[in-house]
């Protein structure tokens, strides 16, 4: 069997749902450390050290799941960006030429580097929320 080439606008799409692939998945990494943080606030601050590992163990798991899911897809994003990258400039699309000038902007490096960095900023806070804050006991204010 044949082998069909894809097309420049194939590839621009199949980065672009990569894209958006990862961000779909690290907006389910931002739910799942919020649900984290509310049930710290609620009851697993109460909650003895077993059960405490325990729950951090099963939150990294999911973490870890989504940290892989998120770096298959960086990987065929890369794959995706390198071969619209040998495209040479002249036969670049218009909409190709804007979204590799974008991703190697600052604007896209930043990016890049703020969705690595909060990822583990996330992990890491739920950790020391879990592990080392305690909760503020409720101060009554004195009626007047």
């Amino acid at each position: 069997m044949l082998a069909q080439s894809m097309s420049q606008l194939d590839i621009l799409n199949l980065a672009r749902s990569c894209g958006q692939t990862i961000s779909s998945d690290f907006a389910q990494v931002i739910t799942i450390t919020f649900a984290m943080v509310v049930a710290i606030y609620y009851f697993l601050h109460q909650a003895g050290i077993r059960m405490k590992i325990f729950a951090f163990a099963i939150y990294t798991c999911g973490m870890l799941t989504y940290l892989g899911m998120m770096l298959l897809e960086t990987g065929v994003l890369i794959g995706a960006l390198k071969a619209l990258r040998a495209v040479p400039v002249q036969a670049q699309e218009v909409p190709t030429q804007f979204y590799l000038g974008v991703r190697s902007s600052p604007v896209g490096t930043i990016s890049s580097f703020l969705l690595n960095l909060l990822y583990w900023v996330l992990w890491l806070g739920t950790g020391y929320l879990l592990f080392f804050w305690k909760k503020p006991s409720v101060v009554a204010v004195p009626h007047e």
